[in-house]
């Protein structure tokens, strides 16, 4: 480290000349003087920085940390969504399709069996009610709506159904249509007036059209040959992210209101 020293005065000089232990030490604790300070001020400089360093170092996270939260929340408000008081039974989850290339399974084809399994997914689960509030935070005008009294409270209320069960019928009338030679015998849609089944049907097929291509699924599905003869056929037991139907459905029938005497059919 290197050394300051002062000079000493003529007067010092004279009088301490026969004294070299006195010069020594004055030359000696000068050089202290100064080396004490220098590490004080060494030290001050050394904290300040590592302050600055820290502070710099903090206001980075800080940035970052704002960053991310602004993106995400970015992304979040970029997904539009709408209010229904079935969003509380809502459960996500990842299932696999069930489309063989001969189709099979408890919805296909026709007979009681068959029919027991869409009664229970469709026209078996019962409408609900919602309120005025509801109503109006679904951006639904409530003005001539039809009100019903739920007959197991008594309050009074909007009637409404749940898109999904509408959907779901709208397919069963296009299932019972495709074996009408079955079902037009037993009564119900398909035994309606030509001009009417056709008009019903268009309804189903276009309501459809439209869940269809607003959901505009982006999955996509390879090309399998399953009866090893050269015909690829899709695949589409390929992996998709589905609302849980059966938590959608229990909602419905907890909440469900039976139909009064003097209701108009809807």
């Amino acid at each position: 480290m290197s050394q300051a020293y002062r000079a000493v005065p003529v007067e010092e000089q004279s009088q301490s000349s026969g004294d070299d232990a006195s010069v020594n030490e004055k030359f000696e604790w000068s050089a202290e003087k100064k080396t004490l300070s220098q590490r004080i001020r060494n030290a001050s400089t050394s904290h300040l920085a590592w302050i600055v360093q820290a502070v710099m170092l903090s206001a980075s996270i800080t940035f970052f940390a704002l960053g991310v939260c602004m993106r995400t929340t970015k992304q979040a408000d970029a997904i539009p969504t709408t209010f229904s008081p079935v969003n509380e039974a809502v459960e996500y989850r990842i299932q696999h399709f069930d489309l063989k290339p001969i189709p099979d399974g408890p919805f296909v084809g026709k007979g009681p069996q068959v029919d027991a399994m869409w009664e229970w997914a469709t026209d078996g689960v019962p409408d609900t009610m919602v309120t005025r509030e509801e109503m109006i935070k679904m951006n639904m005008d409530p003005e001539g709506a039809l009100m019903v009294t739920d007959p197991a409270t008594g309050k009074r209320g909007y009637r409404v159904a749940i898109e999904v069960f509408h959907q779901l019928h709208c397919l069963n009338l296009l299932r019972q249509a495709n074996w009408k030679s079955h079902y037009s015998k037993l009564g119900g849609d398909t035994s309606a007036e030509p001009e009417d089944l056709h008009g019903h049907l268009d309804h189903c097929i276009d309501a459809l059209r439209q869940f269809v291509m607003c959901q505009s699924d982006v999955n996509v599905f390879p090309f399998r040959f399953p009866f090893n003869d050269g015909d690829p056929w899709p695949d589409y037991s390929s992996p998709r992210m589905c609302r849980n139907y059966e938590k959608v459905r229990e909602w419905a029938v907890e909440h469900g209101v039976a139909q009064g005497v003097d209701e108009p059919e809807h």
